[in-house]
């Protein structure tokens, strides 16, 4: 661990102290102005590489969720009450949450970060793993089931998934005009129906038109992503 601290000081030196061969500051900006890895401007890379390992555990707390979630299920069907109304929400948001990890790469296209960006896209992590913390509570015997608890708690549960179809929107700004640009005609329609889902989701009373909702909802997801968001590639 020693020498893992001393590896980080040691890079952390090296990109404050680093000169561009072709580029040097006016005179008229102090040294102590000029932006550094820990100062005021940070450049892309190493920044990024930092909130990246934030973001993996905070997303990796999320899979862990849904996964030993899942186990469990496995492992005591009749306790937990197996629902293919949950079961659908539960490979919805795993899905989800699979692809929106491989496309938070382009973060990387981020040129300066600030702290109100390091928090937002903190935040929109942690939104996943309070939906994933809501579709597996620790505590099921006010319920009985999972289908039942869905029912009963759906509002909260589609609240967060239309916050963060919003939050995606934001996201993608990050990202530059280049992301609206590739994603095309098909992001915008994809925002809306999703919040149209999340609407029905809140309005719909019985366990049939919810299953068929979810069901839809997740062949739409899977389909989206394939044919959207295959590969990273560059513009």
């Amino acid at each position: 661990m020693a020498e893992f601290i001393r590896y980080l000081t040691d890079v952390s030196t090296k990109v404050d102290t680093y000169q561009h061969p072709h580029f040097s500051w006016p005179a008229s900006v102090s040294a102590s102005r000029q932006p550094t890895f820990w100062g005021w401007a940070m450049q892309t890379d190493p920044v990024f590489l930092h909130i990246r390992v934030v973001m993996g555990i905070i997303l990796g707390l999320s899979i862990t969720t849904l996964l030993k979630g899942l186990a469990q299920i496995i492992e005591h069907p009749q306790r937990r009450g197996c629902s293919a109304l949950h079961l659908c929400w539960v490979a919805w948001t795993l899905v989800s949450l699979v692809t929106f990890w491989w496309w938070e790469f382009r973060l990387i296209e981020v040129h300066r970060w600030t702290f109100e960006t390091y928090l937002f896209v903190i935040a929109y992590c942690a939104a996943w793993f309070l939906l994933c913390a809501l579709l597996f509570p620790d505590d099921l015997r006010e319920f009985g089931s999972y289908g039942t608890y869905l029912m009963q708690r759906r509002r909260w549960i589609f609240s967060v998934i239309a916050a963060l179809t919003l939050l995606d929107l934001v996201d993608t700004a990050i990202k530059g005009q280049s992301r609206w640009h590739l994603l095309g005609q098909a992001y915008p329609l994809h925002t809306a129906l999703m919040l149209v889902v999340c609407v029905l989701g809140w309005k719909l009373r019985t366990a049939r038109a919810q299953v068929v909702l979810a069901g839809v909802a997740l062949a739409y997801q899977v389909g989206y992503f394939a044919a959207e968001y295959f590969t990273i590639g560059s513009d």
